[in-house]
């Protein structure tokens, strides 16, 4: 009866260790790094924040009460921890939003490759945008008042700067300093402004769209970059973007696919540069207030006396 207990008692304790090795295997290296900065990635990186060693742990999920997240690197880059969400187009779009927004994210640089639509942003160059117009109306417009920490707030942002001006400043300025410090980058040309137009994704756009988009003021064309900018600001996450220009918007100057393989292995790995590069002075705004603090929740509707 001892030996009956002893033995049993073994393979209890051996399946407990079992099943704690386990759990600790299944949890996400590096999840845990508390970081308050992410990173969208697009065209404008590409693999080439996945092809460099030793920047991020093992991906991982989140269940959000709008669905799973999709997969979210946690990382590190001049000691400064990040969380990366490889692709901004994913199907799980709002639910990877309101993962962040759960972890305590609160800066958020994103970025694109984009059509030219003005003459001056020629392909190779780098637009550091700061307005938008959206056209990109089959995602969904908003988040779910429940989602919120206070769903008391009525989450209805002004976008008036439409993105963070600290952010945009880092950007530029880091972008200046890789590129003007690269005489094989001299054929880039910086953009300091321009207004994306968000089109509706799908195809490339037409001519006639590109003239009525030029019209409407818009200097460039991309398919994503839009809703993060709204995403962001109804999450009261700071936000601004990283665009290159691939090509002419269509009708502006001919192009051909051909052009994109070099231009990609290229700007890519430039791009990742001036982003990482950014990390130690985003985290350096620490809790300062910001421009879309004031922006974000509509006060009260009512007649009731004050």
């Amino acid at each position: 009866m001892i030996r009956y207990l002893s033995v049993r008692t073994a393979v209890v304790q051996a399946l407990t260790i079992t099943c704690l090795l386990t759990s600790l295997l299944a949890l996400p290296t590096r999840a845990d790094n508390h970081a308050t900065i992410a990173i969208f990635g697009g065209t404008f990186i590409n693999d080439a924040l996945l092809l460099r060693d030793d920047l991020l742990g093992e991906p991982f999920t989140r269940q959000t009460s709008l669905g799973e997240s999709a997969p979210i690197y946690p990382g590190e880059a001049n000691g400064v921890p990040f969380y990366y969400v490889h692709m901004h187009g994913s199907s799980a779009l709002q639910a990877t939003w309101v993962a962040l927004y759960d972890l305590g994210v609160r800066e958020v640089i994103g970025g694109a490759t984009a059509g030219g639509i003005n003459p001056a942003m020629q392909p190779y160059d780098y637009v550091i945008p700061h307005d938008f117009i959206d056209l990109n109306v089959d995602r969904p417009l908003s988040f779910p008042r429940d989602i919120y920490r206070d769903p008391d707030n009525i989450p209805l942002p002004r976008v008036y700067p439409a993105m963070d001006t600290d952010l945009r400043e880092i950007l530029l300025r880091e972008t200046r300093k890789r590129l003007r410090g690269d005489r094989d980058l001299d054929d880039m040309s910086i953009h300091k402004a321009g207004v994306i137009v968000q089109a509706r994704g799908g195809r490339f756009e037409s001519a006639a769209e590109i003239r009525m988009f030029d019209q409407w003021g818009g200097d460039v064309v991309t398919m994503n970059v839009g809703t993060e900018i709204a995403y962001a600001r109804m999450l009261g996450m700071n936000y601004a973007c990283l665009l290159v220009i691939s090509n002419p918007a269509e009708g502006v100057a001919p192009w051909d696919f051909a052009e994109m393989p070099p231009l990609y292995r290229r700007i890519n790995p430039v791009s990742l540069d001036i982003v990482l590069a950014s990390l130690p002075a985003i985290a350096a705004l620490g809790d300062k207030e910001r421009v879309g603090d004031s922006l974000i929740f509509h006060p009260e509707m009512t007649s009731k006396p004050e």
